[in-house]
């Protein structure tokens, strides 16, 4: 039986059956001849890759593989081989164009409003779609990055790249706005990191908070600022004082007295009342209400402070009932006489402890 001397057949290079989540697939054979048949389809490019370099990109249809539509292929390196299909080096890589989806979560830490100093943990989730849209800085930025042709490699990294962008963004917003307003915060988020993916080739078509919220331990906290608006600030800075005094009270020696006195021009700031007079304040541990400095009793529960709570309280004068009725200030104390000279009666006397209202 005679040898068959006939052509050999072609290759025929193609990203065959890829799947619906596939992004990029690799030609499992490196040796490529000329006169191969080069099949990519409409939603994808081939891209040949040697070296580090990108030897030349192949739009959709069938193409055969020349010295003419392929750079690599030359003449002088044809006759060494004494082939007509001269087998050369290069990876055949297919990038999909299609439009692609994936979920992202995170935790984090954040502010709780715009005038809040607190942080407080952050859950969200929510989904994405991007599709590539420039294959040469999608295969140098993206996948040379991963330096690895599979897809999970690929959608992993840029699911991790989503998430530290995400990050970055929602670290410069507030839980309120946030949780109050998720499709406001989500087009915030796409028009940040949009420019990130287009860096990259890739355009990202859409991007979603699903779900924002933080752990029971915090939810408190957030109801709390939520109530007071704007003050939420004072009732920070005021409950960090009303700990520090705690703390400081309970403490031996002369804490007691560092902890009840404090600076006039801070207490001042969180009141708001910077052009006002500069008595220095002291905080009642019991409910943290401001009294003057010093005071023997609490003009809003009526107790001693805590280093007086220790010895017995000394009786009350006896003095007159108050006065029904009043005027417009309220100059003294009906039961120890104390001038006070304030705009109405306090619940109780700063000085005698007896109720006033």
């Amino acid at each position: 039986m005679a040898k068959d001397t006939g052509p050999k057949p072609t290759n025929v290079i193609q990203w065959a059956n890829p799947g619906p989540d596939d992004i990029v697939w690799r030609y499992e054979h490196d040796d490529i001849r000329t006169l191969s048949a080069l099949i990519v389809r409409e939603y994808e490019v081939a891209v040949f890759f040697r070296d580090g370099q990108i030897l030349d990109v192949i739009p959709p249809g069938k193409h055969t593989l020349t010295t003419g539509n392929v750079g690599i292929l030359t003449k002088v390196y044809s006759k060494l081989l004494r082939y007509k299909e001269s087998p050369f080096k290069a990876d055949v890589i297919f990038i999909s164009k299609k439009m692609f989806s994936g979920k992202w979560g995170l935790r984090t830490m954040i502010k709780i409003g715009p005038e809040s100093r607190v942080q407080i943990p952050l859950m969200a989730n929510g989904d994405y779609q991007f599709k590539v849209d420039d294959e040469t800085l999608f295969l140098t930025q993206v996948i040379g990055g991963v330096k690895n042709y599979n897809t999970a490699a690929v959608s992993q990294f840029i699911r991790s790249f989503i998430i530290e962008q995400m990050m970055q963004q929602l670290s410069k917003q507030n839980y309120l706005d946030i949780y109050t307003n998720l499709e406001k915060a989500s087009t915030a988020s796409k028009a940040f990191i949009g420019d990130y993916f287009t860096q990259r080739g890739m355009e990202l078509l859409a991007l979603k908070i699903v779900d924002a919220q933080t752990d029971k331990e915090n939810q408190d906290k957030v109801q709390r600022y939520e109530m007071v608006g704007g003050d939420g600030k004072f009732i920070e800075d005021r409950e960090a004082m009303v700990g520090v005094a705690k703390g400081l009270g309970q403490s031996s020696g002369g804490g007691f007295g560092a902890g009840m006195m404090m600076m006039p021009q801070m207490m001042n700031q969180m009141m708001g009342q910077n052009q006002q007079s500069q008595t220095p304040k002291a905080v009642c541990q019991h409910c943290g209400m401001l009294n003057d400095y010093p005071y023997k009793f609490c003009k809003e529960c009526g107790k001693p402070p805590v280093m007086q709570q220790q010895a017995a309280p000394a009786p009350a004068s006896q003095a007159p009932a108050p006065a029904a009725g009043g005027g417009k200030t309220f100059t003294k104390c009906p039961y120890c006489g104390e001038t006070l000279n304030l705009p109405k009666p306090p619940k109780f006397c700063p000085y005698c402890s007896e109720q006033l209202q």
